[in-house]
């Protein structure tokens, strides 16, 4: 019987309630309620009996050497902490250890992806989250992110697919995920800020430093005259080396537009990789497999992303990321 029935049972018979009635009401035997309140009386409290079983194979300072040996190294498998375990006198299965550590909060994960950092990074990205750290929602909206971002045509999600089948169909054509050799690829260019995204366009050659200008001349403007007229905007763009050209510099200089200083190695703090991943999950369920059907795909899934406004929070999660940021000392 659950512990918060009896005491419900022991209420109810303080309050007078025959014990036929509280059985009713409780949903159990009179035996079983008598029982209870015999043990109340014995006891002054509802006692949970104990319960026989098989003893705990480990002690708490055993599991605490084991919490030791998977802080140690994180991506030890199951086996190889169980053989040092056994080192120091445990002697234990797989399962075991995996109760264990599950016990302990730990979850064996696939491991998320952050792109290495120097301790230059960390010092840079540290620098520049307190130089923000008093930013509002309404600093962040004045923002206007931008980056470049390939595709490749026909492969699906980058993410893992998951089928349903049996062991004998793991290679059955509806359970595959086909790759082809030289996928046809596809590079973006956009921008998007609290109001909105702006102009997307497909880039058919290297960039550089004029190619870019071109870019930000025949694109960039024209959103950040259609979301911000005539208001001021910082505009953010990565550490690449045709970003930084002198002849970009003198450009947006020229426009009046001010940049946004940016630490290396970043991807993470920049919003839009949001959106793209948003937008190849819209565009991967409709499967294209032809460069100029993708291409349209692109257009029109950025266009319904605008419509909808779906980006307003990225901006609002930007101060919680610089805040991140610095209680990670550069690191998050």
């Amino acid at each position: 019987m659950a512990f918060l029935r009896e005491f419900r049972i022991v209420k109810l018979l303080e309050e007078g309630n025959p014990s036929r009635m509280v059985a009713k009401d409780v949903g159990c035997s009179q035996s079983a309620v008598s029982k209870i309140w015999t043990k109340y009386k014995q006891h002054g409290m509802v006692v949970k009996a104990k319960r026989t079983g098989r003893p705990r194979k480990t002690s708490k300072r055993q599991d605490k050497q084991l919490k030791a040996i998977c802080l140690e190294n994180r991506k030890s498998t199951t086996k190889q902490m169980k053989h040092k375990w056994e080192e120091v006198g445990v002697n234990v299965c797989d399962r075991t250890v995996r109760n264990r550590l599950k016990e302990m909060g730990f979850q064996y994960r696939k491991a998320k992806r952050k792109p290495a950092l120097t301790p230059k990074h960390k010092r840079t990205r540290l620098q520049w989250a307190k130089e923000r750290q008093s930013w509002t929602v309404d600093d962040w909206m004045k923002v206007v992110f931008s980056d470049e971002s390939r595709i490749c045509i026909g492969q699906g999600d980058d993410a893992g697919t998951f089928v349903w089948c049996r062991s004998s169909e793991i290679y059955e054509e509806a359970c595959l995920k086909k790759t082809t050799k030289f996928p046809q690829s596809l590079m973006i260019w956009g921008c998007m800020s609290g109001k909105g995204t702006g102009e997307m366009t497909v880039v058919n050659s290297s960039i550089n430093a004029q190619v870019y200008i071109d870019i930000l001349d025949s694109f960039l403007i024209p959103s950040i005259e259609q979301m911000f007229g005539d208001d001021e905007i910082i505009f953010q763009d990565d550490n690449a080396s045709c970003h930084r050209a002198r002849t970009v510099k003198a450009f947006l200089e020229e426009r009046h537009i001010q940049s946004m200083s940016w630490p290396a190695n970043s991807p993470d703090l920049n919003p839009i990789e949001n959106l793209w991943w948003r937008l190849k999950k819209m565009v991967h369920k409709k499967g294209p497999t032809i460069l100029k059907l993708s291409i349209q795909f692109y257009s029109h899934d950025y266009q319904i992303i605008r419509c909808r406004k779906l980006l307003k929070h990225f901006q609002q999660c930007l101060t919680k990321r610089v805040y991140q940021l610095r209680l990670c000392e550069g690191f998050a």
